[in-house]
């Protein structure tokens, strides 16, 4: 028996593979146009969602903006050649009179006959924790130690204070602000002081007077911890502050050597 031929004209089989063909072609389009439409999407949500970097981390402060507080003459240190790491802890009470008992962790087998305060050379205003176990607030060792400096204090540094520096005072780094004109510190003197400009509110109102700012003058003769002592509203402790900032001096010295100092500066402002 013999299959009747359909004629002449395409084959079933024809079709189908030709359709199979056109279909698979469909769906090769369909997939690249949905990849390229999910590769869009992650592209957008990807710019929108992260952006640029956040303004916040791409200026990191420079040593101008930090603060300068007070510390004594410098920092401190101390302990008592003890090989562990000073304890964490915090500095006993700050006080600038003469240190009779420096700090230590380590309480005495035998207390003294006349027992006194243990202290730490720093200004008042500097202010610490005033409750917990004494020690040093930049150390994580947790067991009790005065650390490997010596003779007295806690830390790794000298002479009956607290950190790895030299000093009854608390900390490390470079000396801190001296007081201009006493204990032999000359006083810094202004080299480039430009005039501040007024705000918009006090050249409304005709606003004049003095804006009186406190000011550490480095050793670089830039000013720094600019704070205001005597405020004359209407935005023009703004302005003060603004102009000093650009200020330089001559900076202060002692024995010769340059030293930053703290000195008051006063700062007109008056309409002629």
């Amino acid at each position: 028996m013999t299959t009747a031929s359909l004629g002449p004209g395409p084959s079933f089989t024809f079709l189908f593979e030709k359709h199979d063909l056109a279909r698979r072609r469909e769906t090769f389009v369909f997939s690249l146009l949905g990849q390229a439409a999910i590769l869009a999407i992650v592209i957008y949500l990807t710019t929108v969602a992260i952006g640029w970097p956040p303004a916040v981390t791409s200026r990191f402060p420079i040593p101008r903006d930090l603060p300068i507080v007070f510390s004594g003459s410098n920092g401190g240190g101390g302990g008592d050649f003890n090989p562990l790491p000073a304890s964490r802890g915090v500095p006993p009470r700050a006080s600038l009179e003469t240190q009779i008992v420096p700090p230590t962790v380590v309480v005495p087998k035998e207390m003294p006959k006349l027992p006194m305060e243990e202290t730490v050379v720093v200004a008042p205003e500097v202010k610490f924790p005033q409750a917990g176990q004494i020690g040093d607030p930049s150390s994580l060792f947790t067991r009790l130690s005065n650390g490997p400096g010596g003779p007295t204090g806690i830390g790794n540094g000298c002479c009956g204070g607290v950190g790895d520096s030299i000093g009854p005072h608390v900390g490390s780094g470079p000396p801190g602000p001296y007081p201009a004109g006493r204990m032999g510190v000359t006083i810094p003197q202004p080299i480039y002081s430009p005039e501040p400009s007024f705000s918009e509110e006090a050249r409304k109102v005709k606003g004049q007077g003095i804006v009186m700012l406190t000011v550490v003058v480095g050793t670089d003769g830039h000013t720094y911890d600019i704070r205001v002592a005597q405020s004359l509203g209407m935005g023009l402790d703004e302005k003060a502050i603004e102009a000093v900032s650009h200020w330089r001096f001559r900076p202060a010295t002692l024995n010769g050597k340059p030293v930053a100092t703290r000195v008051a500066v006063q700062v007109d402002f008056h309409l002629y």
